[in-house]
């Protein structure tokens, strides 16, 4: 209990330079750049060397930030290209806040730019980056063209065998992985939303032939691959679904809490089922749709039972899920947008950045304790 105090304290101290820094918008030069013959910003670099030394300080007190308790900020970026002007293309160019991206949309090989922005990204902001596809079928995003799944992965690569066709799949997926030097991979499992098929059913994912067993077999896979080395699975869409013993295999599980109307439907979405989960509270979080709601930070009819938030004209979705007390008392893990680039409105990342600097305030007064 002293110990937890004396973190909470040494967090607080921290999150006054973290919350007033790390989710504003970059500076694109800084104060001893003045004299230098041309000014980098941030968008053009493409080296930690062409940071200036309060840069290099700064960014390394924001490494070990993230290393510390604190509500994570997570999104799936589309449309990554790391070239042009347009801010919203780089990883770099994210919050300083952002701790997980999910790469939506990238499933072959990287340009140049985009292992240097990747790189950027990992090495001076601390970022994680997951590949992410949703996974129904055997094959899924990485069939070569003029295959069938069923030649290529199970006869081909399995003998004949699913399961051992199904392991192929997932080494397939890590050889990627290890290729970019990317951080693991975000399972999208939509079962029940149109996602269903020969890896994906409504029956538990487990080490049962009665049960999902192709799906079992996958994660474990991934987990044999990934977690030596420090990756992660993360597992998002219908987390319930995990049996217990096999969410020990998961880093965290994603909530699509997109169309919730209100803090109690929000609670809801992540209590129902999920209690049973490994380390729940802890590795829970809750996002939002941003495809769609880009304009008005989340749904624009939301409720939050906070009154602080309610009296916003916009932005109390993501506000309230950054926000969320957990039924133990504690703060969620994580929130995160569903095509995070879009969020425009106002700024580059507004409403990100504004509901991570509220979320990870933490004071006598709020008495909403970090996992």
């Amino acid at each position: 209990m002293k110990m937890l105090k004396y973190a909470l304290v040494a967090l607080t101290a921290l999150s006054a330079v973290a919350c007033s820094k790390w989710t504003d918008e970059e500076k694109l030069s800084f104060d001893n750049q003045q004299g230098l013959k041309r000014a980098i910003p941030m968008i053009e670099m493409t080296s930690p060397d062409q940071l200036t030394p309060e840069q290099k300080e700064y960014y390394a007190k924001l490494r070990a930030w993230k290393q510390t308790p604190h509500v994570r900020g997570f999104g799936w970026f589309g449309g990554w290209t790391a070239k042009g002007t347009d801010p919203q293309k780089y990883l770099r160019m994210l919050p300083d806040s952002v701790d997980i991206v999910s790469l939506w949309g990238t499933h072959g090989d990287l340009t140049e730019a985009q292992k240097t922005d990747l790189k950027f990204f990992r090495e001076v902001k601390g970022g994680k980056v997951l590949l992410c596809w949703i996974v129904s079928n055997l094959g899924d995003q990485l069939t070569p063209k003029g295959k069938s799944a069923t030649d290529y992965w199970v006869t081909e690569k399995g003998g004949g065998d699913f399961l051992e066709g199904v392991k192929a799949y997932a080494n397939a997926i890590c050889d990627s992985i290890e290729k970019y030097d990317l951080d693991g991979f975000d399972i999208d499992y939509e079962p029940n939303y149109g996602g269903s098929g020969n890896m994906a059913n409504s029956n538990w994912i487990a080490d049962d032939s009665n049960e999902n067993i192709n799906m079992y077999t996958f994660i474990k896979t991934l987990y044999d691959r990934l977690n030596p080395k420090g990756r992660m699975i993360v597992f998002d869409g219908e987390p319930y679904l995990l049996a217990p013993d096999v969410s020990k295999l998961v880093s965290f599980y994603i909530y699509q809490a997109y169309h919730e109307s209100n803090t109690a439907a929000a609670l809801k979405k992540i209590t129902d089922g999920g209690e049973y989960l490994d380390n729940w509270e802890a590795k829970t979080f809750l996002t939002l749709e941003f495809q769609m709601y880009a304009k008005t930070g989340g749904l624009p009819t939301y409720t939050s039972s906070r009154a602080d938030i309610q009296k916003l004209d916009a932005g109390r979705q993501i506000m309230d899920y950054a926000r969320m007390i957990m039924p133990n008392g504690k703060r969620i893990a994580g929130i995160g947008t569903y095509h995070m680039e879009l969020d425009t409105e106002g700024g580059n990342y507004r409403f990100l950045r504004q509901a991570l600097n509220a979320g990870n305030r933490v004071s006598e007064t709020q008495k909403e304790p970090f996992q």
